[in-house]
């Protein structure tokens, strides 16, 4: 099985091109497709279909996802155990993050990170889907990732941070010239939503009230969405880390009932991941600790 590469096959798939997932991994194109072939000859199955647009998975590729995937996972840790015997001068911890960390986080504790363990190579996996991100750990496609709200899975969680989660108004919204957002009249204005708002904190804010949004749009982009509210297309909730650094004119407003979210970092299991992984761990919560309030 020494020719199965599923970097290079995840990022075909994902890409739905050679090409692109050559440019991706700074391969050739010739070369992702001698891989390709290699690994179609090694299992005996074709895995794509190409076409003159580009490529797409066989039935049999998309039967086989699943056990690649553990493959995938397996050879990540088996590769990080190797390197934990080397002590932690080599390896890699794939994290998953979310928006707003990847902002005012992230980018600290790497560098601290990086510091004292220069030989570590970080890959970071952006998913905002809480639920989703659940999943990444528990199957191992990741080392560790930040959580929102409730963890449902049995993983080893530790929180974070509870922050605060804010009204976002335009300068001229019929409530903008009020200190604080009336709980009571979430229902009352057009609502600009987040794709992931039911797994992010921010659409318990209105089931636990029985109050159905008046949803006018539904964004997949923070700064996007703040576009929208800045021209009055309706009001948006977003959580307070991020909200330091606004482009727009807009106004934020706390709730005369605090609504609040909890961010946490857990991973499958602290006693049997990565060294490196813990560590990494460690350093996040020491650094969140260190800096927030």
């Amino acid at each position: 099985m020494d020719k199965i590469n599923t970097e290079v096959f995840f990022k075909v798939v994902e890409t739905k091109s050679f090409r692109k997932a050559a440019d991706a991994l700074g391969y050739t194109q010739a070369g992702v497709s001698y891989i390709i072939n290699n690994m179609e000859q090694e299992i005996g199955l074709p895995l794509f279909v190409r076409e003159h647009n580009g490529v797409r998975l066989t039935n049999e590729g998309l039967v086989l996802i699943p056990m690649l995937k553990q493959y995938d996972s397996w050879q990540h840790q088996f590769k990080q155990r190797v390197n934990e015997l080397k002590g932690l001068e080599s390896g890699t911890i794939r994290v998953q993050i979310f928006d707003s960390i990847s902002i005012h986080w992230i980018p600290s504790i790497i560098q601290k990170f990086n510091a004292d363990y220069p030989g570590i190579k970080i890959e970071l996996i952006s998913e905002e889907d809480s639920v989703r991100a659940e999943e990444m750990v528990r199957n191992g496609e990741v080392d560790c990732g930040f959580f929102l709200t409730k963890v449902n899975s049995e993983l080893d969680v530790y929180p974070l941070l509870e922050e605060n989660l804010k009204a976002v108004v335009s300068l001229d919204h019929p409530l903008a010239k009020r200190d604080v957002f009336p709980i009571d009249e979430i229902g009352k204005y057009p609502y600009i939503g987040m794709k992931f708002d039911e797994h992010a904190g921010m659409l318990d804010i209105f089931t636990s009230r029985g109050i159905v949004p008046q949803k006018v749009f539904t964004m997949d982009n923070d700064y996007a969405a703040m576009a929208m509210v800045s021209k009055g297309l309706g009001y948006s909730i977003f959580p307070e880390l991020l909200l330091r650094f606004i482009p727009y004119d807009v106004k934020c407003m706390e709730f005369d009932v605090p609504q609040k979210r909890k961010v946490s970092i857990g991973t499958r299991s602290i006693q049997s991941c990565s060294v490196a992984t813990q560590k990494f761990i460690e350093y996040t919560r020491t650094w969140v600790k260190r800096n927030t309030k």
